[in-house]
């Protein structure tokens, strides 16, 4: 019974979200880790009942303070004559990070797609295709690959432009160079606004120019990026994996 479920949740986040075929893995990886939580929340919280002891609710509140039986342990621990911290209730559309307003999480997601990193939908649930739209976002910024935004992360991809927009090859605090000029040059891409037909025809010259794009479907996605960097390096420009608009239109021919 619990394959069956597992299979049928992979099955339905690969139908949502198309993706390459080496980047199966993480989809899997993601859903699977969500199923076994969701499962050890359950399992937890079923021994605390069959104890019925303050000390096991406590416990289980300890592990998931934002489980799906949280509210349900504060009310048996508040009936033991027990006392619990009140906590804010879980957001409802994804966990971990900052916490954003459901409209927040549409841009957060519509500027992923923008950038080329598919998140399986629009739809404000931050599920496993958008946590790996953002920690392939993160990676390419050269910022830790959590799959979770932070303030800053998040009015980054908010306001649409690179945080604090620093000088080309000039260091912000806490960020290399490195990382602040793949946000400029992510940005400068961005500002491009190419179509889905510009992007097939890019994927197509890389492909025709012998840089593997792993696909030519559109979607800038890891395959792509690679590609666009090795094609950057064999003609002497910075390896940043996003194009100017010279670039794009060369390889466009």
């Amino acid at each position: 019974m619990v394959r069956k479920t597992l299979l049928a949740a992979v099955a339905a986040a690969a139908l949502a979200a198309p993706v390459q075929a080496q980047d199966l893995g993480d989809i899997v990886t993601g859903v699977a880790q969500e199923y076994l939580r969701q499962e050890q929340d359950r399992a937890t919280f079923a021994q605390a009942q069959q104890a019925g002891t303050l000390r096991a609710y406590q416990s289980y509140l300890q592990q998931f303070p934002q489980g799906i039986y949280a509210a349900e342990a504060r009310q048996q621990i508040q009936r033991l004559g027990g006392r619990t911290t009140a906590a804010a209730p879980a957001n409802p559309y994804g966990g971990g990070g900052v916490d954003l307003t459901r409209d927040q999480r549409l841009v957060v997601q519509r500027r992923l797609n923008a950038l080329g990193y598919t998140t399986g939908g629009i739809d404000a649930s931050f599920g496993p295709s958008t946590r790996r739209a953002i920690g392939l976002w993160q990676r390419d910024r050269g910022y830790t690959q959590t799959g979770v935004l932070n303030r800053a992360q998040a009015n980054e991809l908010l306001r649409g432009t690179a945080a604090a927009a620093p000088a080309a090859g000039t260091a912000t605090a806490g960020q290399p160079a490195a990382a602040t000029s793949v946000a400029s040059a992510a940005q400068a891409e961005a500002n491009l606004r190419l179509s889905r037909q510009q992007r097939l025809a890019i994927q197509a010259g890389l492909t025709r120019r012998g840089f593997d794009t792993r696909g030519v479907d559109g979607i800038f996605g890891r395959g792509t990026r690679g590609a666009i960097s090795g094609w950057q390096r064999a003609n002497d420009a910075p390896a940043t994996g996003y194009l100017t608009a010279a670039q794009a239109q060369r390889l466009s021919r």
